[in-house]
């Protein structure tokens, strides 16, 4: 058939497509006369391009829409039960989120964690530091509580390190048992450590507070290798002292401390072990090298900065005990090498046979820089090397820093309840002052209020402006003088405080000191520069001072009896010219003191230590807060004056416990 045949239609096609034209004519007129317009319904949905853009019409929601395949179902239900030791005998389950899933709550977890551990003896419920809650348990108990964790699906268990739970287990022995049960080597039984303690010098003996015997009985029970860190003040060298005395006939004794403490060391070590002047070497130069005389003494003390320089002699040297003092200084760094002080004493520490620890305050501000001090004590005990520690007891997160480098941040612990339950059980013993209160003198604090006149904060300024070379023409000499009137508007007294600067610190105070402008007009302490305040506070201090029963005794006929009176004073300063004022009163009523601060010498201070501690003439020490953060022992003193705060209250808490 040819083309023309194939393009002819027939009749009734023709018709039948003039109809569907017409039917759909009508269609598009009744369309267009409705009121709204729905023409979307009447063709089929097509993709749409990325670039088209519409406008959904607003229809109503229906009450029950179906499922949108599209929108992602909530994550499900689970959570992380934490197992972590809280005493020695027993551990507790703490429920904690888990990322990527949905938390039930806490009252939700605590119900499946009974369910699930049903099988399991619970000893109560605790609320943990963080202030959650959790279930604690027996420790003989665990792996019980850790095959029941483990068959819930629902729950995602993190275990107690194993290095941990072993050491704790074996040592709960002991305190189930109520006596002490040696586990390691270098362990001592009670019965050694009885003999021990009964050949020490009856003066020593008799002078330890039971809980330094305590402490001595700890470090004697671990061979000599232990952590004393009491809170200062409670007698960490003296424990020291009495725990190397035990282990003097195994070899010589090196101690390592900061080098203004190399005095105070050999003082109580001549105070407590007698048989000792002639064998105890101070080392303060290369001169002093124990490894130039013909025989190593006894006792060799030398600062943490001669051990380094004389690294080599000192390795060389084998020390059958070595204390070091203020070991804080250890502190654990993120960098793969440590300096070459800390190395030194690790090395030291390394091949001695006793190790005797003493701080205050051995992490000082994150639980990171313990591992040195733990380590050579206990080596392995919080794992294999510093990196191992953190991952297991500090809060690892990264820290995105300059330059798009990203830092490990150690800052912050973890499972820090368990941490010092394995200390303590090992290596450390801590007590503080509230602990041990009632075998210690007591002590009573007193806050005295002073007035501030006009003019004393007015003279105060004066001569801050005069120091810093602010003062210019008569009238700024004769302000420098301290001419000023108590008529004097407090606005100007307000306006002279402007130019300098402001204390910005807003510190809680019992009751802060008053200023008296006789106007009724006041001004606030906390705005005024630490320095001008501590010299405004001084005449009203030398008021108060010379009420005070230490100096009105001097006098007359009762001045021989007062010098044989034990009773003395420790003034603190923050300022060298508040000091100068006090030590100016003092030479004006004949007092004898000594002065303690940062330009003392170390021969000096230790000579003014000795004249304040055995001198009874001497009743008042004044000493820098700064200078007497670490190496005073005033312990003769009766009396605590703070006529100054720092700025950090960290600086003062040496000096709150002399």
């Amino acid at each position: 058939m040819d083309n023309g045949e194939e393009e002819e239609i027939t009749e009734e096609q023709r018709n039948r497509a003039e109809a569907n034209r017409l039917a759909a004519l009508a269609k598009r007129k009744d369309r267009i006369s409705e009121p709204n317009n729905n023409s979307w319904k009447l063709f089929k949905c097509r993709k749409l391009s990325g670039n088209v853009d519409f406008h959904k019409p607003q229809t109503p929601s229906p009450v029950n829409p179906p499922p949108n395949p599209c929108t992602p179902s909530p994550p499900p239900q689970r959570f992380r039960a934490r197992l972590e030791i809280c005493s020695p005998d027993s551990f507790c389950v703490t429920p904690v989120p888990l990322q990527g899933f949905t938390y039930p709550g806490e009252n939700n977890c605590l119900e499946k964690l009974r369910d699930c551990l049903s099988c399991v003896s619970v000893l109560h419920c605790t609320q943990t530091t963080c202030g959650g809650k959790a279930c604690v348990y027996h420790l003989r108990d665990y792996e019980a509580v850790l095959r029941s964790l483990k068959s819930s699906k629902s729950i995602e268990c993190e275990e107690i390190p194993w290095g941990t739970f072993n050491v704790v287990e074996r040592l709960s022995n002991s305190f189930a048992a109520g006596r002490w049960i040696p586990c390691r080597p270098e362990h001592l039984p009670d019965e050694k450590v009885d003999e021990l303690i009964s050949k020490l010098p009856k003066r020593l003996l008799d002078t330890l507070h039971p809980f330094q015997l305590e402490g001595v009985r700890f470090g004697l029970r671990r061979g000599g290798r232990c952590l004393i860190a009491d809170e200062m003040g409670l007698g960490k060298t003296l424990q020291a002292i009495t725990i190397a005395s035990s282990f003097m006939d195994e070899g010589p004794m090196l101690i390592v401390c900061l080098a203004i403490l190399r005095y105070p060391w050999a003082e109580e070590l001549e105070r407590w072990l007698p048989c000792l002047p002639s064998d105890i070497h101070l080392v303060f130069g290369h001169q002093d090298n124990p490894a130039r005389l013909p025989k190593c003494p006894r006792v060799v003390v030398t600062s943490f900065t001669m051990l380094r320089r004389l690294r080599k002699s000192m390795l060389e040297q084998e020390w059958a005990t070595l204390v070091v003092d203020e070991s804080h200084n250890l502190r654990c760094t993120k960098k793969a090498n440590e300096n070459e002080e800390i190395t030194t004493v690790l090395d030291v520490a390394a091949k001695a046979k006793h190790l005797i620890l003493l701080s205050g305050t051995p992490s000082l501000s994150r639980p990171y820089d313990i591992f040195h001090q733990i380590n050579i004590v206990w080596p392995g005990l919080l794992g294999k090397t510093k990196y191992d520690f953190a991952k297991t007891y500090c809060n690892v997160k990264p820290v995105h820093g300059c330059q798009g480098k990203i830092f490990q941040d150690f800052s912050k612990g973890a499972r820090l309840e368990e941490l010092n339950v394995l200390l303590k059980q090992t290596v450390m013993i801590r007590r503080l002052k509230e602990h041990v209160l009632l075998q210690l003198p007591p002590l009573r604090r007193q806050i005295i209020s002073l007035t501030l006149k006009k003019s004393d904060i007015s003279q105060a300024v004066a001569t801050i402006d005069l120091l810093k070379g602010r003062t210019s023409g008569n009238s700024g000499a004769k302000e420098a003088a301290g001419v000023t009137s108590d008529e004097s508007s407090a606005k100007d007294v307000e306006k002279a405080f402007e130019n300098l600067k402001f204390v910005a610190e807003d510190v809680q105070v019992e009751s802060p000191e008053r200023v008296d402008d006789d106007t009724g007009c006041s001004i606030s302490l906390r705005e005024l520069y630490d320095e001008a305040l501590g010299i405004a506070k001084l005449p009203g201090f030398y008021e108060w001072l010379s009420i005070h029963p230490i100096i009105t005794e001097l006098g007359g006929e009762e001045m021989m009896e007062a010098s044989r009176s034990c009773h003395k004073m420790i003034i603190f300063a923050h300022h060298h010219i508040v000091l100068d004022g006090v030590q100016e009163f003092l030479c004006q009523k004949a007092i004898d003191y000594i002065r303690i601060d940062a330009n003392a010498l170390p021969g000096d201070r230790q000579l003014a230590i000795q004249s304040f501690q055995s001198a009874n003439e001497v009743k008042i020490a004044l000493v820098g807060i700064l200078s007497g953060g670490s190496g005073l022992n005033l312990t003769s003193a009766q009396h605590v004056v703070f006529l100054e705060l720092p700025t950090k209250p960290a600086h003062m808490q040496q000096s709150k416990h002399l």
